[in-house]
């Protein structure tokens, strides 16, 4: 997935002018003082592209450093830095839409940074070569959780359910929500659902270095024994990106603890469409039942 410079956002230039006295109402351009126009060419001048990418390289290959097996962090960062610098070099030729804006924009640290991160959560240990495989961390006083917690009352509009073990799904949104429960009850290959509301079920994911929790809408029972992660999106933002690729993280750590069955993540765009993509995914258990 491509990344896309947001000059809208983070503009590279500015009119400005000098401004005397008081005015009222909004800032205007018109009258007084000649405008100038300001960029950051004294910046594009003073840095080179390589060296961002050698930055936003040094960033990820301290982050795989701290959170390595400690076998794996007597590895030196020499070793590692070609490697990941190879990755970012291939990643910002292939996948940044500089969108006509000079090449060392991406030093800005809303880009760098994320782009850091982005590279950072995609490698993964190579088991096959040895590797410690991803596990979870787990909450020492309480390491898994169930439905029993959810107890609480709410002002959202609420429907009964037959296949959750909770007697009534709340809903954030006029029709999302309803639709996936729907979809959900009415799926032979759902044996039982909880919507995420009270659960206390939640992903950590970082977003612009910033470590958040990301609560997915739906965890699912299939009658193939697996359980099912859903998030039920329409139109998908950067952040809700960031937080899909940790939810695919999450899920291969518990798939390698092994302790809990299977798990799978999905996101479902279209909630008219939710019975028949569950359905595909345990077709060979329920035609063989």
């Amino acid at each position: 997935m491509r990344w896309v410079l947001e000059p809208d956002v983070a503009p590279d230039a500015a009119f400005v002018k000098p401004h005397v006295g008081v005015e009222v109402g909004y800032p205007s351009l018109a009258g007084g003082f000649e405008t100038e126009l300001q960029r950051r060419t004294a910046y594009y001048e003073s840095t080179h592209l390589q060296t961002i990418e050698f930055e936003i390289a040094r960033v990820i290959v301290g982050r795989l450093l701290e959170t390595a097996e400690p076998k794996m962090r007597r590895v030196s960062a020499h070793v590692l830095f070609p490697r990941v610098f190879q990755l970012v070099d291939e990643y910002v030729r292939t996948r940044v839409d500089f969108r006509a804006m000079h090449p060392c924009e991406l030093g800005l640290s809303r880009y760098a940074d994320a782009v850091a991160e982005r590279i950072f959560i995609a490698i993964r240990p190579d088991e096959n070569a040895g590797e410690p495989p991803l596990l979870p961390l787990l909450n020492r006083h309480r390491p898994t959780g169930d439905t029993s917690v959810v107890n609480f009352k709410t002002v959202k509009r609420c429907f009964a359910t037959r296949k959750s073990h909770i007697n009534l799904v709340a809903a954030d949104t006029g029709s999302w929500e309803q639709a996936a429960a729907f979809a959900l009850e009415a799926s032979d290959a759902v044996v039982a659902y909880a919507r995420n509301e009270r659960l206390e079920f939640s992903i950590p994911y970082e977003f612009r270095g910033i470590p958040r929790s990301y609560f997915p809408d739906f965890l699912v029972s299939l009658a193939d024994d697996s359980t099912l992660v859903l998030e039920i999106k329409g139109e998908e933002t950067e952040e809700d990106r960031a937080k899909h690729v940790a939810a695919d993280r999450w899920v291969a750590a518990v798939n390698n603890w092994g302790k809990l069955g299977r798990w799978r993540f999905r996101v479902c765009r279209d909630p008219q469409l939710l019975r028949e993509s569950i359905d595909d995914l345990v077709t060979p258990v329920a035609a063989g039942g």
